[in-house]
């Protein structure tokens, strides 16, 4: 393992001292002998060896980077991820770790850089939550303030409040999903994972459970975030009454390839909200004579506006 150039500015005795650190394992004694040799290489191409520095300070760098890789494949990992994460250890440059290793490795053996995340999963102890979490976003390219292991656990964590508060496992995935963003009004969160849930178990596809959502949660907490009024009934009914409108809307004009769908949906929502809390307490009985009556004003001025 010595080479000429390790000989010449590391010398035998520091070498070797350095080496026993590595307890006898073979694997990492050849790599810090190859990655100080090339160190030491390309810094006396560039003259950049200096007098007064002795074997220890020059062992630094590569030292370093030996405890970044020992850490990686001691966890599990494969050779190609722990050295590509030590560099960036010896580099200060650490930030999106993993999401960076991945890619490195998956563009020379993706099912590799698969199982590298599953070892990184066990290393750090995460349960089945943990590893779908870490496994989807890494691959998906979704980034964190924070490191992507501590996102992980945090979600972990709330997805399992939720189950012990009786919440089902759609709700509680969701409702954890957001609140690790660290960006939506906890409110928010409640009431997305609310109608989400509730639109998964009656059948509907993704899209719809998302758009739906997304609209009660804003419309909702527009209202319960505004001081005086968080509380009133009356404004949250309503809230949610111009929600379901969105949604109704948003799937008839879906289902029937409206052009300038924009056009139906100001026409039903309006219809609806006026025929739902209409002062003409015969105009409707039941939520569906509502939706029906709005649906055929909503028609006769969509068609109307396209004309």
């Amino acid at each position: 393992m010595m080479t000429p150039i390790i000989e010449k500015y590391i010398g035998k005795e520091a070498f070797n001292n350095a080496l026993k650190t590595l307890k006898g394992n073979l694997e990492f004694e050849e790599v810090f002998a190859s990655f100080l040799n090339t160190s030491l290489t390309e810094l006396e191409e560039d003259d950049a060896i200096y007098e007064e520095e002795g074997p220890e300070q020059r062992l630094g760098i590569p030292i370093n980077y030996m405890t970044g890789y020992i850490k990686l494949r001691e966890q599990g990992l494969s050779k190609i991820w722990s050295d590509f994460y030590a560099n960036l250890v010896i580099s200060y440059d650490t930030k999106n770790a993993v999401f960076r290793c991945y890619e490195y490795v998956k563009q020379k053996d993706e099912a590799l850089a698969l199982k590298d995340l599953d070892a990184l999963c066990s290393a750090n102890n995460g349960d089945a939550q943990f590893k779908e979490f870490l496994i989807y976003n890494v691959s998906h390219k979704n980034y964190f303030e924070k490191s992507i292991i501590e996102v992980a656990a945090e979600y972990s964590k709330r997805y399992h409040e939720q189950i012990r508060e009786g919440k089902t496992p759609v709700y509680a995935k969701k409702f954890a999903s957001l609140v690790v963003q660290e960006y939506y009004h906890p409110l928010y969160c409640e009431h997305f994972a609310f109608i989400y849930d509730q639109s998964i178990q009656l059948g509907k596809d993704e899209d719809y459970a998302l758009t739906y959502a997304e609209k009660y949660a804003e419309e909702l907490v527009d209202i319960q975030r505004r001081a005086g009024i968080s509380d009133d009934e009356e404004r949250l009914d309503f809230a949610r009454a111009k929600a379901k409108a969105y949604i109704n809307a948003w799937e008839y004009s879906k289902a029937n390839n409206l052009k300038n769908s924009s056009y139906f949906i100001e026409s039903y929502e309006h219809a609806y909200l006026n025929t739902l809390f209409s002062d003409d307490l015969d105009l409707c009985n039941t939520i569906e004579e509502c939706e029906t009556i709005a649906l055929k004003k909503a028609i006769t001025a969509y068609n109307k506006r396209m004309n």
